[in-house]
């Protein structure tokens, strides 16, 4: 009887929310996952815990401060510990069996490229990463042999349906939205929300980062490119609905008639079980339709008409690569402003809207992303126009 080995396991962004959940299920099954490789970036705390849990071959910790201290906790000489980036990458010589990419905003698009030549799989919770690599991203992954999976809810549900189904037999591809935590109040009354409101969503449980993208619908936006990236499926095949009971996570309507519904709890757990288990996984106490309460469904449109957002989201889907990469660098500087308390909620929106209205934007967006460099540079150019530019 031949002894099935361990998958080799990455958790890129281990002290994160994806991260956790992801290193609680390889925990429940020791004899399936090991553990070879953890990255965080401050939070020393969690990582002592995580090395002492799951002794991991390397472990790279971003930030020089908590790098110290993680140093001088683990005296382990078999861990060996990084702080520089270069010499981290150097001394990886095998391939990770699944890689998971968990760790928010464009900081994880370097691991992303880097992690295509390094893992035969590669299980993405980051859609910044697929949205600023774009199908240059596919393209490195395909040519270094390594499978590019989506643990988002959305995208891991569209995948189970693109398993039956071909791009051509479908007639439109809904990703729903919760609506976050203002969906029905007026603006007034929410445009100067607190950092503990707009992260305090109704359904899900989530890092501050995409709680604040989830209010202001940027995040379904991602999720739009993202599926347009990943799955090849038309702009104009692509739609958003509001569903605030969160169950329903996309809905593909055929052009047989048919619609399909591909529904979980709202726990990030199930797409992550079954990506690690390859899509067998079978150990699942589903509890769906064990409640005594009664399960809603909700689909509407017209709440979409409170998110400003939404058409400009489309344009910016329209207008292509570089108009992904710098809506989301712009973005991502908005949100941290806010999250460190230095804007309003009502000003990330407000400013995206203002400036992809710029004719000077939709110019410098016309030129196409052809290589990696494309990408630094758009990537370069969109914090340089930040620095010069005044929020209002």
């Amino acid at each position: 009887m031949s002894i099935k080995k361990k998958l080799k396991i990455a958790i890129i962004g281990s002290t994160g929310s994806v991260g956790k959940t992801c290193l609680n299920i390889i925990s429940e099954f020791p004899k399936n996952f090991k553990v070879e490789l953890l990255v965080c970036d401050t939070n020393y705390r969690l990582i002592l815990s995580q090395i002492k849990m799951f002794s991991p071959r390397y472990v790279f910790v971003n930030n020089k401060k908590s790098f110290d201290l993680v140093k001088k906790k683990i005296d382990n000489k078999k861990i060996i510990i990084f702080n520089d980036y270069k010499k981290f990458t150097k001394s990886l010589n095998f391939k990770f069996d699944k890689v998971v990419l968990a760790i928010p905003s464009t900081t994880g698009l370097r691991y992303a490229f880097f992690f295509t030549e390094y893992a035969k799989e590669l299980l993405i919770a980051n859609k910044e990463s697929i949205i600023c690599g774009g199908k240059l991203l596919l393209e490195n992954a395909k040519s270094h042999k390594c499978k590019i999976t989506s643990i988002d809810s959305e995208h891991y549900c569209i995948s189970q349906a693109l398993l039956e189904n071909k791009i051509e037999e479908i007639d439109t591809v809904y990703l729903t939205a919760s609506g976050g935590p203002f969906l029905g109040m007026s603006k007034r009354s929410y445009s100067r929300a607190s950092i503990k409101k707009v992260t305090n969503h109704p359904r899900w449980n989530m890092g501050n980062k995409i709680s604040v993208d989830s209010a202001t619908l940027i995040n379904k936006i991602f999720e739009l490119i993202e599926a347009h990236v990943l799955y090849d499926i038309p702009i104009n095949k692509i739609k958003i609905k509001i569903h605030k009971e969160s169950l329903a996570h996309a809905a593909i309507v055929l052009k047989n008639g048919l619609v399909k519904l591909i529904m979980h709890d709202t726990t990030m757990s199930i797409p992550i079980r079954n990506a690690l288990f390859d899509n067998k996984f079978f150990h699942h106490k589903n509890s769906f339709f064990n409640s005594k309460q009664k399960i809603a469904l909700n689909f509407e449109e017209s709440n979409l008409s409170e998110f400003e957002i939404v058409k400009t989201g489309y344009k910016v889907l329209n207008m292509g690569h570089r108009a992904w990469i710098l809506f989301n660098v712009i973005n991502d500087f908005l949100v941290s402003k806010f999250l460190k308390e230095e804007i309003f909620f009502y000003e990330i929106v407000g400013n995206l809207i203002k400036i992809f209205k710029k004719k000077s934007i939709a110019l410098y967006c016309s030129r196409r992303v052809k290589t990696i460099s494309d990408i630094n540079e758009t990537i370069a150019y969109g914090n340089k126009y930040l620095k010069n530019y005044e929020i209002r």
